[in-house]
């Protein structure tokens, strides 16, 4: 299994940011003196992956020139010598092939997911990255998960340990068989649960490797009542049928940049920048 490609969903709104992101993509807010999505890019290519896709909405076309060549800004810091304040995105606008799909709709990241279809091919597994979960490590994230996808041919998600109090925020997993410390059999999803009706204390955060099949198990999978696939459904609706899905736990240190508090928890940690 040799997974080269990686998806960055980053088509929402971004409501909880409003109202500067009636303006500013969340994903292109600063963490120090980069835009969120950049860091998400460092770690595919970090993973040696070099095919990225990135979903976006109609008002994001920011995002995507930020990944493209600026002649003049280069010009103009060529000049001065100064370079190297642009060597790292240069390099990433270097290495890295970028394409772009559209979610017109805000409808959930099962169908931005469903929007970039034709990047993936048939039979082929592929990463995810989300923008809101900034996770730092001697070794990219998502290699982790490629690594245990490659081992068992399978579909990986991330998790996460959370304490009690904060479960109900999240996607949840149910433990099929522990493997080891870190790597986990998947029984089921649980979106939300309330807190004594969590399954485990493991959250799903931003990272995953999916098969092409997943894209045909989304529109078979039922609507919740705000008429949006939720992502957790498609994955129990495989497992149903049959597919293995296993969950990592991440190693490194994992900021949730999605929310105002968590953007300023990166902040305050990151001071020295």
């Amino acid at each position: 299994m040799n997974i080269t490609k990686l998806i960055i969903p980053a088509a929402g709104i971004g409501s909880r940011f409003l109202p500067i992101t009636k303006s500013i993509p969340k994903e292109m807010l600063p963490l120090s003196n980069k835009p969120a999505i950049e860091y998400i890019v460092q770690e595919a290519y970090d993973a040696q992956i070099k095919h990225v896709g990135i979903i976006l909405s109609p008002e994001k076309n920011v995002i995507k020139e930020y990944f493209q060549s600026n002649t003049h800004l280069d010009k103009i810091l060529a000049e001065k010598n100064q370079e190297y304040r642009v060597a790292s995105i240069n390099n990433l606008i270097e290495s890295i092939n970028f394409s772009y799909y559209y979610q017109y709709n805000p409808a959930g990241l099962a169908d931005a997911l469903l929007q970039a279809q034709n990047f993936i091919e048939p039979e082929e597994f592929f990463a995810v990255a989300l923008p809101d979960d900034i996770i730092f490590d001697s070794s990219p994230e998502i290699l982790n998960l490629m690594h245990i996808a490659q081992t068992y041919k399978a579909m990986v998600i991330a998790v996460q340990e959370i304490p009690a109090e904060h479960i109900s925020s999240y996607g949840v997993i149910a433990i099929d068989q522990q493997i080891n410390d870190h790597c986990y059999k998947i029984a089921s999803l649980v979106e939300k649960p309330a807190q004594q009706d969590a399954p485990s204390n493991l959250a799903i955060v931003g990272r995953y490797i999916f098969h092409h099949d997943l894209f045909s198990y989304i529109p078979k999978t039922s609507l919740t009542t705000s008429t949006e696939v939720l992502l957790p459904d498609t994955i129990n609706l495989m497992i149903q049928q049959g597919y293995s899905v296993y969950a990592c736990k991440v190693k490194g240190q994992r900021f949730d940049t999605g929310t105002p508090q968590g953007w300023l928890n990166y902040m305050l940690n990151h001071s020295n920048f």
